[in-house]
């Protein structure tokens, strides 16, 4: 222990001595962690697994994005190629509205592999999205892929805690812990020294992964559809939520190291837990939301849909619905028969139902993400014990690939099969006037090809209010338990 002993037990009490003494034992830490070969090709392996699922990742997304643009051209295509036909069938010829690839998405893919990346647009149906990767993509994909997001949640804390268990324990062992004691260095400084040596072994591992993110989104990503400062601004909430993970790991094995008996109780009792945070809490914790806040099965949500749908008239001329609109529309025109409208009777019938239809709709699949939504929350609520819990969420959010960004894309799709069918309805009102009438190619060209922005970070945080205030509880819970347990620390 050379190097603490070169601040002596007279140095001064006050803050440039303690700072000096902190520096000693971080130094130190940082000796005894470039000597260990262990550690060295423990944090290498880390580190090349990360750039390689980051490189995945990467090029994965990129082919990804390429694949829905064409999508999209090619639809588009479609849409404006179908010819001379009437307006309402025009509408039920539909479209789809493609979801971009969310640049993130290359470190977190969260739920998009589970979810749906396009939505088919079509007269009176607000349908759910499809596609779902994870179903075309056979066992392999349904027990999960190699991403940054998983290494990061799962594997750092794992090297953070091999890397801090014997942080005290081991000195105790030795009897290196005594002769520190015995130089006046407090337990309070010595927890700060090994713990700026620890949080420094843990920004070495992440700020490669980062570096390389931010390279791969100016790489990839196209400025002209998206904003960089946006998505770097993601990017530092990233790094910034899952330094506070890691922060809260080190605090953890220090705190554990300075109460237990031996190194090898140390690093049972670090192993527990990180098994519970990595694996038995996330199951748990989602079995709990799902019987606190239960969904729907899609045959149950489409059935209740089915159900509100039937009291609006559709295409029957005989429900009471269309009798009564029909008697209301000839009294507000002043006439007695159809015939005699001013405008077609049939485009005003088509657009009373979609906008019935639309009520229905925001209704039911409002209803169906507030679950979702409630899910989330009480899914982050135990994140200040195990931080997983909260970091899932903030980290799905801020890449752009949680259940919110998923239900915004699919409100901006849903708005624009509205427009489509205003449109259609509009010319139907003001230009039909028999069962033979026919719209041009300029009409379906008129009408904006489906375009997609995805909030910015602001509303990515905001919408993780619990997962945040969770992770800073559990960072501010292991600091407290590491300072307890520092005050309590014993040479044997």
């Amino acid at each position: 222990m050379s190097d603490l002993a070169l601040a002596p037990a007279a140095a001064p009490a006050g803050a440039p001595g303690r700072w000096r003494i902190i520096r000693a034992v971080a130094a130190r830490e940082w000796l005894e962690m470039r000597r260990d070969r262990r550690l060295v090709a423990l944090f290498a392996f880390a580190a090349l697994l990360m750039l390689a699922a980051l490189g995945f990742g990467a090029a994965e997304n990129a082919r990804i994005g390429r694949e829905r643009e064409a999508a999209a051209q090619a639809d588009r295509l479609l849409w404006t190629g179908q010819g001379a036909k009437n307006p309402h069938a025009a509408a039920h010829f539909g479209q789809y509205a493609f979801k971009p690839a969310s640049p993130l998405a290359l470190a977190d893919p969260g739920v998009d592999p589970y979810v749906g990346t396009a939505v088919w647009l079509e007269a009176h149906k607000q349908n759910e999205a499809q596609f779902r990767p994870a179903r075309d993509g056979g066992t392999a994909a349904r027990l999960g892929g190699l991403s940054l997001a998983f290494i990061l949640q799962v594997v750092a804390p794992l090297v953070v805690l091999l890397t801090g268990f014997a942080s005290f324990s081991g000195e105790r062992e030795s009897g290196a812990l005594r002769q520190v004691l015995s130089l006046g260095v407090r337990p309070q400084d010595l927890l700060a020294g090994k713990a700026l040596a620890l949080l420094g072994a843990a920004a070495a591992l992440l700020a490669p992964a980062f570096l390389a993110a931010a390279a791969a989104v100016a790489l990839f990503a196209d400025p002209a559809k998206l904003s960089l400062a946006d998505q770097y601004l993601r990017l530092l909430g990233l790094a910034l939520g899952y330094g506070v993970y890691l922060t809260g790991f080190a605090f953890l094995a220090l705190g554990v190291s300075a109460l237990a008996r031996d190194s090898r109780a140390a690093l049972v009792a670090l192993l527990a837990f990180w098994l519970a945070n990595a694996f038995v809490a996330p199951r748990l914790s989602a079995d709990v939301a799902r019987a606190l806040a239960p969904t729907p099965t899609a045959q149950e949500f489409r059935a209740a849909v089915a159900k509100d749908k039937a009291k609006t008239f559709g295409h029957d001329e005989t429900h009471p619905a269309f009798i009564a609109f029909r008697e209301e529309t000839l009294k507000k025109y002043g006439v007695s028969r159809v015939e005699d409208l001013p405008v077609s009777f049939r485009g005003l019938t088509l657009r009373r139902d979609d906008e019935a239809g639309y009520a229905i709709y925001d209704s039911h699949f409002g209803a169906l993400q507030g679950a979702f939504e409630k899910q989330d929350a009480l899914r982050a609520a135990g994140g200040f014990l195990f931080p997983l819990l909260a970091l899932q969420p903030l980290s799905m959010a801020l890449a752009g690939t949680d259940s919110r960004a998923q239900f915004d894309f699919a409100s901006v799709a849903e708005a624009h099969r509205r427009l489509i069918q205003n449109e259609v309805s509009d010319n139907i009102i003001h230009f039909q006037r028999d069962e033979r009438y026919v719209a041009g190619p300029e009409l379906w060209k008129r009408i904006a090809a489906f375009s997609y922005a995805a909030p910015g970070a602001g509303v990515a945080l905001a919408g993780a209010r619990e997962a945040i205030a969770g992770l800073l509880g559990w960072l501010a819970l292991t600091l407290l338990f590491a300072v307890v347990a520092v005050r309590r620390l014993r040479p044997i």
